[in-house]
């Protein structure tokens, strides 16, 4: 490539507010140290950048900062992503010299405020297009690759799947959110030193252990063709619902412990992943390496962890089972139950509750609307009244009056530290093995050969954690394994084909395939 001075002023480009949505914030960990990846970094910086930033591998200030050159790479690399994720996906870049915190231990790169000029000149260039945002509107700068940059992405010698994150990413974080809804906000992130708190180390170690097993292994939806589920979720700076397009694959595998309230006893709940942004009908369709997977999941966890709490027995009967006073359908009412005492243990106040309650419900009918199910049961539950849910509440804490003190008074938090324990267990128990799980806070998804594993496995760190407390576990059909397991114990049974028949087989798309090929391929030139 010939060197081009392209330095012509480009007016920020029209955009709508739909657009303008359909963004994230820039990944300031994107890396790769493949030699292809490498080269094409190089080519495009000497044909663009080298004259502009002469000091191309220096340094900038006194302080840790990554040199202009490292951070264009963060950039170009992350644009990649996002593009090939998404075409008409934006990247949220802030203008503010205050945003960048270069010292930080969450921004191992060192990413500092020469970003912006970097950001800058690559508009002035021809390869970035800018929507220019606002401190007044709390718009953050969109930026999206040009038709000139994305030839260049179109001629690239490497595969998408050789792009990453940098190895050494914090993944034990503190924050100030409430229970790591907003994980993806740096401005709650908490700054400490691994002496404040026992264990940090190790927990870092085992956290980064399982994301690399999980870097080495394919994760998708056999039943989708594109490699995206669109969800709708509550905005709360518009205050309004939206869409967002969640990426399913390889990009979209890196996991965080999380503790919240700027507390290491509270929370430490494993955070990130595509499963934990999708539905449950999505969830069951989920292949590990291409094997079908089962979801399993403790009954009653949290209200169970209130009996353990008070070193009661164990629960012998469904927690969620109430005489019928809000729906005919016992089904539909035990659902309605489960989510309400949910609400209830996060929640400080009944009326905390009630709004959380119709809030979820409402997440619940968009997303089935969106699929074309029936929402009718769920947009009921959104339109119950305060004194609806009230009668409902009170009949909970009457089944349950041995643990009525710990219902809306803000438990929610010192619960999750506890499940995030027990997920830690059972994520080492496979990640020392190197078997991929999957976990979506209190429940995990393994292939259908290992679910009598998985179910020792939760039963022990259950045990460990409550002093050998047992709780029941439910499970989304049935394993191969167990039914091997049951064949070893019965010479001849003849549900043995109804059994085999149960298995999970889901249809594998094109599209899926595709990935799946792509993937392998890759795989093989790793080793």
């Amino acid at each position: 490539m010939q060197k081009r001075h392209l330095i012509n002023p480009v007016e920020d480009t029209e955009i709508s507010p739909k657009q303008r949505r359909n963004s994230r914030p820039l990944d300031v960990h994107r890396w790769s140290n493949h030699s292809e990846v490498n080269k094409f970094v190089e080519q495009l910086w000497d044909v663009y950048l080298d004259e502009e930033f002469p000091n191309k591998n220096e340094g900038v200030g006194k302080r840790p900062k990554a040199s202009a050159y490292k951070q264009f790479k963060v950039l170009l690399l992350d644009f990649y992503v996002a593009w090939y994720e998404d075409p008409e996906l934006m990247i949220g870049i802030p203008q503010s010299p205050g945003a960048y915190k270069a010292n930080s231990r969450y921004n191992k790169l060192f990413i500092s405020k020469k970003v912006i000029e970097i950001s800058k000149s690559l508009v002035r260039l021809g390869l970035l297009n800018r929507r220019k945002g606002s401190e007044q509107s709390k718009q953050t700068s969109r930026f999206w690759p040009t038709d000139k940059l994305i030839e260049h992405f179109k001629d690239a010698k490497f595969s998408y799947l050789d792009i990453g994150v940098y190895e050494h990413r914090e993944v034990i974080i503190l924050n100030k959110g409430k229970d790591g809804e907003d994980e993806l906000d740096d401005k709650k992130e908490i700054q400490y030193e691994d002496e404040d708190f026992p264990g940090i180390p190790e927990m870092r170690r085992e956290v980064e252990a399982y994301n690399e097993l999980l870097h080495q292994s394919f994760i998708d939806i056999a039943t989708l063709d594109q490699p995206w589920v669109v969800r709708d979720f509550y905005d709360t700076g518009l205050r309004a619902w939206r869409q967002q397009k969640v990426r399913i694959g390889h990009p979209n595998k890196f996991v965080r412990r999380i503790f919240y309230r700027g507390d290491w006893n509270l929370g430490g709940r494993f955070h990130g992943g595509f499963w934990q942004l999708i539905g449950e009908e999505y969830r069951k369709d989920i292949l590990i390496n291409d094997e079908a997977t089962i979801e399993q999941d403790f009954s009653g966890l949290h209200v169970n962890f209130c009996y353990a709490l008070k070193e009661l027995p164990p629960l012998e009967e469904d927690p969620y089972f109430l005489e019928l006073l809000l729906h005919p359908d016992q089904k539909v009412q035990r659902a309605w139950t489960k989510v309400l005492s949910l609400m209830a243990l996060n929640a400080s106040s009944a009326k905390q509750a009630y709004k959380a309650f119709r809030h979820k419900m409402m997440e619940k009918a968009k997303s089935k609307r969106a699929k074309g199910l029936n929402d009718v049961p769920e947009h009921q539950a959104s339109q119950l009244r305060d004194n609806q849910l009230e009668n409902l509440l009170e009949a909970f804490k009457e089944k349950h009056y041995l643990i009525e003190d710990m219902i809306c008074t803000d438990q929610g938090v010192k619960l999750m530290n506890i499940d995030g324990k027990i997920t830690s267990r059972v994520i080492n128990h496979f990640t020392k093995k190197r078997k991929p799980i999957l976990t979506v806070h209190d429940s995990y998804i393994t292939p259908q050969d290992q679910t009598g594993e998985l179910r020792t496995a939760m039963t022990e760190a259950v045990k460990a954690e409550l002093n050998g407390y047992v709780i029941k576990i439910d499970q989304d059909g049935i394993g191969m394994d167990q039914i091997r397991a049951f064949q070893s114990m019965e010479r001849w049974n003849p549900h043995w084909n109804d059994y085999f028949k149960s298995l999970k087989r889901p249809k594998r798309t094109e599209g899926y395939r595709y990935r799946y090929e792509q993937y392998q391929k890759w795989l093989e030139q790793q080793d």
